[in-house]
């Protein structure tokens, strides 16, 4: 079904695409800058009712301790049982990496993932757990080349120990200057339908763009090409469902879905949070984890 579905969306990708993605690398056998970090191992701990994960695009997560602080004061983000991060960093001198600080805040686990070297230190992804990261893995996603920049992206998974039982996570963010059908090629490799849940920063804007530049907005719009959409049309199809109406706004100062959650578990809610720390608000979804196939 997978290959049918991206074969119908092959509406033509305008960009330069380098396919050549590889496997997923275990983080223990990645060194060098874009080595991973990985937190302290947690006590065991009894699967909950419902387990309630968020994904927040941290908008590089400068100040780490205030974000902490603001999951914490808010009602429904403390409930957080595991958080998956985009847009966070590593510099050196600021005393531990932001997703370090952050989830030591919280009294989390995490894993860190960059996928590039920005300036003297590293830009990436992060899952933070109060659950045990039993292993992790990372990899690499489609390359698009911009005319007007481009970036590696990667996709994080990582297995938490969940009342015993072996759950896979998975965090991506994606391009924001593709087609619909060159979004879904970018996220296929980061897709196993053994995953309980992927989410993150999908860049789902409701428009098509030209060359990779020039987004085709209102009355200039491509007709079938409401990204949001088609992208849960396509996790649909492969077993997930969403947390969040594909015309949900995720971002403070546009009206846009960038962000979701999808899962093989049962949905028991989600939503969005208006908690303010970043450009975008963090989204929510409660699994009934014993009410899974």
């Amino acid at each position: 079904m997978r290959a049918v579905a991206l074969a119908a969306l092959a509406a033509g990708g305008c960009v330069s695409v380098d396919d050549t993605v590889g496997p997923w690398r275990p983080i223990e056998t990645i060194g060098g800058l874009l080595a991973p970090e990985v937190g302290p191992v947690l006590p065991a701990r009894e699967a909950p009712a419902t387990l309630r994960v968020v994904s927040w695009n941290l908008h590089f997560g400068q100040d780490a301790e205030g974000l902490a602080a603001a999951i914490a004061g808010s009602p429904e983000l403390a409930k957080a049982d595991v958080l998956v991060t985009q847009e966070i960093e590593w510099h050196p001198g600021e005393g531990g990496s932001r997703a370090s600080r952050m989830a030591g805040a919280l009294g989390m686990t995490w894993v860190y993932a960059p996928a590039r070297i920005k300036d003297t230190g590293t830009h990436g992804i992060a899952i933070m757990s109060r659950f045990p990261i039993v292993s992790a893995e990372i990899r690499d996603l489609p390359h698009f080349s911009m005319p007007n920049g481009e970036s590696s992206r990667i996709a994080l998974a990582a297995t938490l120990d969940i009342g015993g039982t072996a759950y896979r996570v998975v965090d991506v963010h994606l391009d924001v200057r593709l087609s619909a059908a060159d979004r879904i090629r970018q996220l296929d490799p980061a897709v196993d339908t053994d995953t309980l849940l992927l989410g993150g920063d999908f860049n789902s804007v409701p428009w098509s763009w030209i060359s990779g530049a020039v987004p085709l907005i209102g009355p200039e719009a491509i007709v079938g090409q409401e990204t949001p959409k088609i992208l849960d049309d396509y996790m649909g199809g492969i077993g997930f469902a969403s947390a969040v109406d594909p015309g949900t706004d995720t971002l403070t100062k546009l009206p846009v879905r960038c962000d979701d959650l999808y899962a093989t578990a049962p949905i028991a809610g989600g939503g969005v949070l208006h908690v303010d720390g970043s450009d975008h608000w963090p989204i929510y979804m409660d699994l009934s984890l014993a009410a899974r196939p």
